[in-house]
Parts: C-alpha cells; sequence; structure tokens
C-alpha cells in the first residue's frame, strides 16, 4: 500500500512537537552528595525530596550518603553543572586552593564539632589536657585552634588520630576525642559514661556547620535553578525542624533503619540550638562569620590575612542584572558613532572639494599674475635695449659728450633693479615649480582650525606694505615680538625662541595682532609660519618687480625725454634740469 507524504510529514510534526513540549516540561535531573550516613543531620533534604518541594520546582533530585566524609567532594562538585554538596568549613580552603565551588546557604549556625573528656572533678578545666593523648579528626581546626587559643598548642598534648571508636575514651585509651554534640554525645550517654564537653564557642571560635555548597559554573549558567534548589532545601529544612517526630519515622524507614527513632529524635533535638531555626532565618549565612573562620585558617598558615571572600558566598537577592541594558546602549552609541563618522566624513568631503575649487582658482589666478610678470619682464627687456641705444647715441654724439660718464653710471644703476627684477621672477618660479604643490598638499592634510587659522594670515598679505625692513629696524621687530610673545615663547629653548622669532617676522605673521596667538596655539605652528613665510616672499618679491619696473620706466622715461630733445632751440637750463632729474631717479 501507498503510503501518503503529506499524512507522513504532518505526523512527523507533531511527533516532534511533543517530543519537544515533553524536553521542556521534563524535570531537571541533579544530585546532591552529602557528608556522611544518612541521619537526621539532612532531614531538610529528605523533606524537600520527600514532600516534593524539588518536585514543585521542576527539579529531580537524587541524594547520594558517603562512607568516607568529604575526601575529595569538593573538586567532585566543581566539575560539572547539576552537583551540589553538603561538606565543613574546609570548603573555604578548597575554594582558596582553586576549586570554583560557591558556599548556597549555611544550616548550622553553629558548629556541632565539640571535644570529649571524661568527667573528673567539679573545677575541671581544659588545662587538665595538658600532656594527655587527645584523638582528634582530620582538618579539625576549629578544635587545634581552641586549644590554641587555650595556650595548649600542639607539643603540649599528644595528638593521635582519630578512630571514629568512641568507645577508645570509655576504655581510658585517650583522655579526650573531638565528636558531633548532636550524634556522639548520644553514644557517650547510653554507656553511663561521665561524659565533659568542651566547645570551641566558650573562647569565642564560632564555626558554621553544614554548608550547602556548588560549583561556580552552576552559578554561572544555571542561576535559577541554583535559586529553586536553595529555597526547595531550606523550605525542607524548616519543615523538618517544626515537625521532627514526622521526620524522624521518615529517616527511619526511608534512609537509616539501622539509627533508632530515640536517636534520631536526640540529635533532632541536639541540633535546634545549633540551628536556631527561631531566631535566624534557615541558610542565613553572615560575610563576617565567614571572615572569623578565614582569620582562625590564617593563624594556621593555611590562608592569608584579610582574604577578599568575593565570589565565595552565594547572593540570594543580588541587584538587578543591567549588563544587557548596558549592552544595548553600548551597541546604540556605536550606531550613533559611526553615523556622526559617516557624517563628518561626508561634511570634510565636500569641505574638501570647495577648498580644492577655491585653490584652483587662486591658482589660476596666480598664473595670470605670473604670466603678466613675464610679459612685464619682456617689457623691462625692450625697454632696456632701447635704452643701450640710446646710451649709444650719447656717447657717440658730441653734444651729449659732457655726460658721457653719468650715462655709463646710470646704465650700471638700472642693473640693480633689473637684477632685483630677475631675481624676484625666480623665486616666483622656484615657488610655484618646488613649492606650491608642497603647501597645498600640506593644507588639505591641515585641521579645520589649523586651515582657519592659516586662511586668517594668508589674507592678510595683501595688506603688505611696499618697505623693507632694515638691519636695525629688523633687530627692533624682534624686540618687540620677544616681548609681545614672552609668555610663549618662555617655554622654549634659546634656539627655539629664535627660530620663531624668525618664522613670526618672515612670515609677516605679527601684522594679524591678537590672532597670532591662535597660530601659536597649534601643535603645527611652525609648519603654518614656515608655509607662510614662503608665500609673503611671493607677494615680497612681487612689490620688489613692481616697484623696480617703476624705477626703470622712469629711467627710461627721462632718458628718452633727454634724447628726444635734442632741437638746438632748448636752452642750456632745461637740458640741465633734465639731467639733475636722471640723478635724482638713480640715486632713489
Amino acid at each position: 500500500m501507498r503510503q501518503n507524504p503529506k499524512l507522513f510529514r504532518i505526523f512527523l510534526i507533531c511527533f516532534l512537537f511533543l517530543l519537544s513540549f515533553h524536553s521542556a516540561f521534563a524535570s531537571e535531573q541533579i544530585h546532591l552528595y552529602l557528608k556522611w550516613y544518612h541521619q537526621f543531620q539532612f532531614a531538610g533534604y529528605y523533606v524537600a525530596l520527600e514532600k516534593g518541594y524539588y518536585k514543585d520546582a521542576g527539579l529531580e533530585v537524587i541524594i547520594h550518603e558517603s562512607s568516607r566524609g568529604i575526601e575529595g567532594l569538593h573538586q567532585f562538585i566543581s566539575e560539572e553543572e547539576a552537583r551540589y554538596g553538603v561538606g565543613t568549613n574546609e570548603v573555604l580552603l578548597q575554594w582558596y586552593a582553586g576549586n570554583p565551588i560557591v558556599v548556597i546557604a549555611v544550616i548550622f549556625q553553629h558548629s556541632p564539632t565539640v571535644l570529649f573528656t571524661k568527667r573528673t572533678h567539679s573545677k575541671q578545666s581544659i588545662q587538665d589536657l595538658v600532656g594527655k593523648r587527645i584523638m582528634l579528626s582530620p582538618h579539625v581546626y576549629e578544635i587545634l585552634a581552641y586549644l590554641k587559643k587555650e595556650k595548649i598548642d600542639e607539643d603540649k598534648f599528644v595528638k593521635l588520630p582519630h578512630s571514629f571508636r568512641f568507645l577508645d575514651l570509655v576504655d581510658g585509651k585517650v583522655a579526650a576525642l573531638d565528636g558531633y554534640s548532636t550524634t556522639q554525645t548520644y553514644e557517650l550517654q547510653k554507656t553511663g559514661f561521665p561524659l565533659m564537653v568542651f566547645s570551641p564557642r566558650t573562647s569565642g571560635i564560632d564555626f558554621y556547620g553544614d554548608n550547602l555548597f556548588t560549583s561556580a559554573i552552576e552559578i554561572q549558567k544555571n542561576p535559577e535553578r541554583v535559586k529553586l534548589f536553595r529555597e526547595a532545601s531550606l523550605r525542607g529544612w524548616d519543615y523538618a525542624m517544626k515537625h521532627k517526630e514526622e521526620i524522624v519515622d521518615l529517616i527511619h524507614q526511608k534512609y537509616a533503619k539501622n539509627i533508632s527513632k530515640e536517636q534520631l529524635l536526640f540529635e533532632a533535638n541536639q541540633m535546634e540550638p545549633l540551628i536556631q531555626s527561631s531566631h535566624v532565618e534557615i541558610g542565613y549565612m553572615y560575610e563576617g562569620r565567614w571572615k572569623h573562620i578565614s582569620d582562625i585558617y590564617a593563624d594556621f598558615g593555611m590562608l592569608p590575612k584579610n582574604l577578599d571572600l568575593k565570589g565565595f558566598l552565594y547572593n540570594p537577592n543580588p541587584k538587578p542584572n543591567y549588563e544587557l541594558i548596558f549592552s544595548i546602549f553600548l551597541i546604540f552609541l556605536f550606531l550613533l558613532l559611526i553615523v556622526w563618522i559617516i557624517q563628518r566624513y561626508n561634511w570634510n568631503k565636500r569641505y574638501s572639494e570647495n577648498l580644492r575649487t577655491e585653490v584652483r582658482e587662486r591658482t589660476e589666478e596666480l598664473k595670470l599674475s605670473n604670466d603678466a610678470l613675464n610679459k612685464m619682464n619682456q617689457i623691462l627687456e625692450f625697454k632696456l635695449t632701447e635704452l643701450t641705444d640710446a646710451q649709444e647715441k650719447i656717447l657717440i654724439s658730441e653734444k651729449l659728450a659732457t655726460i658721457g660718464n653719468l650715462t655709463a653710471g646710470m646704465a650700471h644703476e638700472l642693473n640693480t633693479p633689473l637684477a632685483a627684477i630677475i631675481s624676484s621672477n625666480r623665486t616666483i618660479e622656484d615657488f610655484f615649480q618646488n613649492h606650491f604643490q608642497k603647501i597645498v598638499n600640506a593644507v588639505f592634510e591641515y585641521s579645520s582650525e589649523d586651515r582657519e587659522r592659516f586662511y586668517s594670515l594668508l589674507k592678510e598679505y595683501v595688506n603688505i606694505e611696499k618697505e623693507f625692513l632694515s638691519g636695525k629696524k629688523e633687530r627692533e621687530l624682534k624686540k618687540e615680538v620677544q616681548v609681545e610673545y614672552e609668555e610663549y615663547l618662555h617655554n622654549l629653548v634659546p634656539k627655539e625662541q629664535e627660530e620663531m622669532v624668525s618664522l613670526i617676522i618672515d612670515s609677516s605673521a605679527y601684522i594679524i595682532g591678537d590672532h597670532l596667538n591662535s597660530i601659536l596655539g597649534t601643535p603645527r605652528q611652525k609648519e603654518i609660519l614656515s608655509t607662510c613665510s614662503k608665500i609673503v616672499n611671493i607677494f615680497r618679491s612681487s612689490l620688489i618687480i613692481s616697484m623696480a619696473s617703476e624705477r626703470s620706466t622712469l629711467v627710461v622715461k627721462s632718458l628718452k625725454k633727454y634724447l628726444i630733445s635734442e632741437d638746438h632751440s632748448q636752452s642750456e637750463d632745461s637740458k640741465i634740469d633734465i639731467i639733475h632729474e636722471i640723478e635724482t631717479i638713480l640715486t632713489i
């Protein structure tokens, strides 16, 4: 029979939906590892499991008892998620040693660890144990700290490893041994043994007991599960301490059949003053107490002084996590920055295009000016030729024999303005051939503020007066510049001061007054002033050519006027006046 593909696809989709639905609502399985055999000491966890508190939280919890205490427990818990453990105060040492674990609740506000010994007389004290045999469990640092505080160091008694046979005390094999006041007290009292109990709390050494902890990875990846497990467990503890007889029956029937109900109830009653559920919320822990415990360990050289406990203690009510909001805010700022950069780029692009257009127009103007100067130079050369011809005619003419020497001197003096014109023209040609493009490129690299400073100085060059600084006037001007800008120059070494003053004068920057402070305030001040000094040389060269041209033209006109005036009817006084005029021009 041929299958219907459409029907098969619908069935497959429904099956996958049901499978995902079941997975979404399936209980999360986690494991709780105890530090000893099943007994009332762990009653709260049994209650949370049997009363369905874990199930109500969506958790499937498996409780594991231990037969070897806490050996290897902390590392085992820290390796994976979904693992929780009940440990001693050694959890602090294990955390400092590098096991990533976090304490999430404290069940016993006071440790049940005490020191048992035989009652011998009414004034008996712990000092009676000096020189005696004492049997101690591994890592029982609160008892060692207690003895140490009572001036009983380890060299003042015989320390024996714990056999966990409490009848050794009854049989007199040891003078004292440590144990739990909640369980071992019952065993010793049943024998009728005259028991004396010493608690570290009498000396101010107050440790926590039975700490619920988990891995740091569990806290990071499953914070909600940690919260639910903790709340369900503490709910179980609250019920257990309020219904001791009921929970004793439960533990005896399902978890510890080898322990009598009488002993379990005794343990429950002994735990009441240690848990203090009627005074303190079950699970509460105070960082100051943990610092106290840390200081005790520090006295034994096992921890540093003033240990920072950040990351060790769980906070059931953390502050709201604004990390996501902060991340979104950063992303928004980043996008805003990108938009601003793009807009800025467009602005700069338009500004650059405008600047290129302006530079191109200025370049054309300068080229036209250069062409005009070249034409003027040609005219001057032509005028010079005419002047030379005129000079030859004057020399030939007997009538001008008396002024031959003057004409020769005049030709010599004309070389000065002409040389100035040629030199200035070369300066202009060199500027356009070797410096102009570099200056344009440099201006494009300036910031908008530096370009504004550059243009503010450039605009003033049209106002440069037709005068040139003599040596004396230049020295006076340098002194004025040094005095006026002393505040800026005093930060420079003498060589740099002299260089900066020269740049200010060469670039004629002193003519812009207070605006010069703006140029001196930018890191590119030397580059701007150096560039402007090259440009101002063009303006000065243009002025030189203009002045030299005017003077040369006057000389030529005077000579021409004189030569044309060869009419014999002209008086000698008139000729003398023309000669005097030429001499005046040459002395300018």
